[in-house]
This record gives C-alpha cells, sequence and structure tokens, in this order.
C-alpha cells in the first residue's frame, strides 16, 4: 500500500511539473470593411512583446507604413510588410512607458495594382502584461 501511495505521489509531481497549455492567442479587428481587413496580435498589444499585423484586402500591390504614440511621445515605428499567403503581415514591438494604457496610431499607405494610393489611419491601446 505504501509503494501505491508512493508511485501516486510521483505520478502528481510529474504532472504538476508539466507546462500548462497557452491559451490561443486572440487578434483584434482594427477596420473591417469590404475592401480590407486591418488585425492585430496579440489583441490586448502588450509592450515589450512581438506583434503583428495583418492587412487582408484584394488587389494590393505595396504596403508602408508606421506606428506612433498618441498619448506620449514614443517616437516612430516603422512597419515592414511582406506578402504571406492570402495576407500582408509586419511584426514590430511597443516600447514601455508609464502610461499602462498608451494610445497608438498606426497610419498605412497601401498602393493598389491599379497605382491608386489608399491612407488608413487606426488608434489602438497598449497594455502592460
Amino acid at each position: 500500500m505504501r509503494l501505491f501511495y508512493l508511485v501516486l505521489l510521483a505520478i502528481c509531481a510529474v504532472s504538476g511539473c508539466q507546462p500548462a497549455d497557452k491559451a490561443p492567442i486572440s487578434s483584434r479587428l482594427l477596420i473591417d470593411e469590404a475592401s480590407v481587413q486591418l488585425q492585430l496580435t496579440p489583441a490586448d498589444a502588450p509592450v515589450e512583446t512581438p506583434l503583428q499585423l495583418q492587412v487582408y484586402g484584394e488587389g494590393i500591390a505595396e504596403i508602408t507604413g508606421e506606428i506612433s504614440g498618441i498619448s506620449m511621445y514614443m517616437g516612430r515605428v516603422p512597419l515592414k510588410f511582406s506578402r504571406h499567403d492570402t495576407a500582408w503581415q509586419a511584426e514590430f514591438l511597443l516600447g514601455a512607458c508609464s502610461d499602462p494604457k498608451m494610445l497608438w496610431q498606426v497610419e498605412l499607405e497601401l498602393t493598389l495594382t491599379d497605382g491608386k494610393k489608399r491612407l488608413l489611419k487606426q488608434q489602438f491601446h497598449s497594455s502592460w502584461r
């Protein structure tokens, strides 16, 4: 009987040391129009953590853009987009500041395949994790 409890204790100890499954990373739709969608991942935009913007839309030839602080000047974060399957993606980091819910603005210029340009601007908040 004593051996049974030792084995049970060992199993509990080993299973308790396994890393917990991470919850899926959620995304936030910043712009949702018929012709273009802009999505931010993770949705709560934690500072000093890799973040990703995805742009979905037809007829986009190129995207340039940057992120700047609205609540406080934090410089400009340039965005470099690349095409991945059905979306354009850019990865970036936001710096931490004294404001736990900093307001930022993303500004994108889309060059369409017909040569026209479209400007997108949207604000969002970052968070401390």
